[in-house]
């Protein structure tokens, strides 16, 4: 009786050793198999341009499913009933699920900000008191390189809850320079000098306004507002040549640009 039951538990030892093996070659291969599905779909993507956007996000969902897939049939090839597996997961996800709440709602977030495209994969934003191009939209994550380089991870439900600027969307930028001069300067003069060098600027568009005005008046100072368009992708260059250009212009007219006032207090110790 005893060598029975020993023959009987070593039949089934053997049994669930090779659905084991079997299980385990099935994941090896499928994971495999998904990788390489993955890197078609990839592919297909690029060739039929599909946003970079969508193809970020897509993709790890993809992966995540093919892989699913392949662990559930892997589990069904062992002799462990699917269903069941799936109602034990379906509790662990729900108790995962209240405590990854932040996660659920950033997932949220990148579906939506994949639908609606309030920015794309490439476009310049600021988010976040943030500012960079955005390199990847993943499923909880929107992931912006600023300019120097710093590779800054927003989260996706922050994002969408809050103010977003897009450079990118529109093909012209503002330019904004502020001029401080002193009261005793010829203001007209400045500003005359100011919109000649617009005018002349190449890369500022001469079909949108040039404005160049007093903006503020303060104790010491009298500040100009000069406002000119420019291509989106000529704009810093452009800010830069025309700063520069108007300190020599500035230089050749005998004007000065004023320095803020300086507040010097000087504190004297009481001596007894």
């Amino acid at each position: 009786m005893e060598f029975e039951k020993f023959e009987w538990l070593l039949d089934e030892l053997i049994r669930f050793g090779v659905k084991s093996a079997v299980a385990i070659l099935i994941i090896a291969g499928g994971f495999w198999i998904a990788n390489r599905l993955k890197k078609i779909i990839r592919n297909r993507m690029i060739k039929r341009e599909v946003d970079a956007s969508i193809r970020e996000f897509i993709l790890p969902v993809i992966d995540v499913v093919f892989k699913l897939l392949v662990i559930l049939t892997a589990i069904s090839t062992v002799g462990i009933k699917v269903t069941s597996f799936a109602a034990i997961m379906a509790g662990l996800a729900a108790g995962v699920g209240l405590s990854l709440q932040g996660s659920l709602s950033n997932f949220a977030g990148g579906l939506l900000i994949i639908l609606f495209k309030p920015f794309k994969v490439g476009d310049y934003i600021e988010a976040l008191s943030h500012s960079g191009t955005v390199e990847s939209i993943s499923i909880l994550y929107t992931t912006i390189v600023n300019d120097r380089q710093q590779v800054v991870t927003l989260p996706n439900s922050s994002v969408l809850n809050n103010p977003v600027v897009n450079y990118s969307v529109k093909d012209t930028r503002r330019l904004d320079l502020k001029i401080s001069l002193s009261y005793n300067e010829d203001i007209e003069k400045a500003q005359s000098i100011i919109r000649q060098m617009l005018e002349n600027a190449p890369a500022v568009l001469k079909d949108k306004n040039i404005t160049v005005e007093i903006g503020e008046l303060t104790d010491s100072r009298v500040n100009l507002i000069v406002r000119a368009f420019t291509k989106r992708q000529d704009y810093w260059d452009t800010h830069f040549k025309l700063m520069k250009e108007m300190k020599q212009l500035f230089d050749e007219n005998g004007i000065s640009i004023s320095n803020p006032p300086t507040d010097i207090n000087i504190k004297t110790e009481k001596t007894e």
